[in-house]
């Protein structure tokens, strides 16, 4: 079995290439999906825009991810962040609403717990 991870959002968001500028060179990526929406994420993934997030599971990954979110996710794009083994559902008590411009690694640490987790970027009001 294998862990996924996905942006998944309502407007396009921008592709992460192995960039050796993010903490240590260690290889992050935020690509387009070439099946849209991906088998492995058991058709919960609703939303027109996704794209695989790559990268090692470790403090570095979550350092580099949270970069990424206050760089690139904003509240109004509608933005979730999937970490799905594959076609597994997320329960709802591991739906997380987080601001995306004040996030911090603490934030993130549960990623790496290996549950199957879903992060909204948008107010709870917005479903």
């Amino acid at each position: 079995m294998s862990l996924y991870r996905y942006f998944a959002s309502k407007n396009p968001l921008q592709t992460v290439m192995t960039l050796e500028e993010y903490h240590f060179g260690e290889q992050f990526e935020v690509l387009p999906c070439r099946q849209n929406p991906p088998i492995a994420a058991g058709g919960q993934i609703q939303k027109p825009n996704i794209y695989k997030v790559r990268g090692n599971k470790s403090e570095t990954f979550l350092n580099q991810l949270v970069d990424y979110i206050k760089e690139n996710v904003e509240e109004q794009n509608r933005v979730e962040f999937w970490s799905i083994w594959h076609s597994e559902k997320v329960p709802s008590i591991n739906i997380h609403r987080i601001n995306p411009q004040q996030i911090m690694i603490e934030d993130l640490r549960f990623l790496n717990e290996n549950e199957n987790s879903c992060i909204k970027f948008f107010p709870e009001n917005d479903k």
